[in-house]
């Protein structure tokens, strides 16, 4: 049986934003302006998505704006974004997440996420799940903790020295995930919700579920 259970976030527990990736372009331009620079819509997209360093880095220089001072201006500008949709109600918790407290009762539950931790960790406090998990990863808001987000094991591997084993399920909703968990030595369970209905995984998770209330049969039948 697995001691643990890791889950990623965004699409996993959170549910995406109605206007997602567009709503977090608005949030880039807006960190553009705050340098006086209006970026055109295709410098802003090298900011979202499959989003490089060398990418961002040169969107930068183009329109004179130092990345490593622009950087954590955007981390700041796209967390907060992120915090005022959970507190409007924009951005809610996935309804099957109400397995959370069985699976607590009964194994470690930790977080790795690769979105920003200041995010992650409003997400646990706004929803009052604190109680449910024993450690919670979220990026570091550099240019460093970009760089390691999954499918870089940096933050998971972490989480399991938290958690202090290595019998943990990780539960994910991209190929990143999936990826992450092989490299790590965990199984995998990945999540069919329905903006990856048309998805295609390059390698097989060890699980597929349609719901994270399916977990319960997962961890039971190891």
């Amino acid at each position: 049986m697995y001691e643990s259970v890791v889950f990623d976030v965004d699409g996993v527990l959170l549910q995406r934003h109605a206007d997602h990736p567009d709503v977090y372009g608005e949030a880039v331009a807006k960190t553009f302006r705050s340098f006086d620079v209006d970026p055109p819509a295709s410098d802003v997209e090298e900011f979202i998505g499959s989003a490089t360093v060398e990418g961002m880095r040169a969107v930068c220089e183009r329109h004179g704006v130092d990345f490593e001072t622009f950087w954590p201006e955007r981390e700041r500008t796209v967390s907060k974004l992120q915090q005022r949709m959970m507190e409007d109600g924009e951005r809610v918790l996935y309804d099957d997440c109400s397995v959370l407290p069985e699976l607590a009762d009964s194994h470690a539950l930790g977080v790795v996420s690769n979105n920003q931790h200041e995010t992650i960790s409003h997400m646990v406090e706004h929803f009052g799940l604190g109680d449910h998990f024993e450690t919670v990863y979220g990026r570091d808001p550099t240019v460093a903790g970009f760089e390691r987000m999954k499918p870089d094991i940096h933050y998971v591997e972490r989480a399991l020295d938290d958690l202090g084993t290595r019998s943990a399920l990780y539960v994910g909703d991209s190929a990143a995930d999936v990826i992450a968990a092989r490299r790590a030595g965990l199984d995998s369970a990945f999540v069919w919700r329905d903006h990856r209905a048309d998805y295609e995984l390059p390698e097989e998770p060890t699980h597929e579920i349609d719901r994270l209330t399916e977990l319960t049969d997962v961890v039971a039948e190891e």
